[in-house]
């Protein structure tokens, strides 16, 4: 069965790259005009979708796919030696009894940006964000350098560098892609069990020189930067399946949509 590619209407240069390199290795591609899918289409059984996240998880519900992302609360779940910092889930009407500063991020959404904070008096402020909302709030550390890397099975298939010193600056050629790699394999190797067989993790350098978990996040709306994009396509495949699949190992994985009739 040959692959099927499936990309959002916004035109971005990572999706001309995948589009690209899906057409020389002989798969199918389709930019999707807005966010349905025409009733009498009939999706490859190998599938991959990429675009922005909420678009993805609207497509694959449309076609009887779910997407397999990390859980919300995945840092929280990392033992300190991968993380080098205290993470905590907890909800905005619990941040008072934090020590500042802290590092705060939605686990999920935009709802806020993910900075550090003094405190949390301008977020408590805002009437738009209920008390109930989600947060991680996590120690403030200062990553050196940055990478992304894309994860088969506990495998990386492409590493590419994103920021050095809180800058873009992207880079596959940079000799640490390597250490960040190999530490992003044992990552998912030591959380094997939060961890879905399909997933982007951020790895970095902190000052003093050791690695650290930045992040995961779903693979099919993170950015490439310089990454293999045949390896990325492949971590794509892997990530949307069926989705009355009964695997119980995957089920923690998935966040079906429910469209409206």
């Amino acid at each position: 069965m040959v692959p099927h590619l499936i990309l959002s209407p916004r035109n971005t240069d990572d999706m001309t790259r995948l589009s690209a390199t899906a057409k020389e290795l002989g798969w199918t591609v389709e930019c999707l005009g807005g966010w349905r899918i025409a009733q009498s289409s009939t999706p490859s059984e190998r599938l991959a979708i990429y675009g922005e996240p909420l678009f993805v998880r609207v497509v694959a519900a449309q076609i009887g796919r779910v997407m397999l992302e990390p859980p919300h609360d995945w840092l929280v779940h990392l033992p300190f030696g991968l993380l080098q910092r205290r993470v905590e889930a907890l909800t905005l009407g619990e941040l008072a009894r934090l020590t500042w500063p802290r590092f705060l991020k939605p686990p999920d959404d935009k709802l806020f940006p993910a900075a550090v904070y003094e405190s949390p008096n301008s977020l408590l402020a805002r009437a738009d964000l209920n008390a109930s909302e989600a947060v991680l709030a996590s120690d403030p550390v200062r990553f050196v350098t940055e990478f992304r890397v894309h994860l088969l099975r506990g495998k990386a298939l492409s590493c590419s560098r994103y920021c050095v010193d809180g800058e873009l600056d992207t880079s596959s050629s940079d000799p640490d892609c390597i250490d960040a790699s190999h530490f992003a394999e044992r990552v998912a190797l030591e959380a094997n069990e939060s961890t879905p067989p399909a997933v982007v993790v951020d790895v970095g350098r902190l000052e003093s020189g050791v690695w650290a978990v930045i992040e995961a996040n779903p693979c099919f709306g993170a950015g490439i930067y310089e990454g293999d994009v045949a390896g990325v396509l492949d971590v794509l495949l892997e990530a949307c399946r069926p989705i009355d699949e009964s695997d119980p190992a995957l089920a923690a994985f998935k966040y079906p949509v429910v469209l409206d009739e």
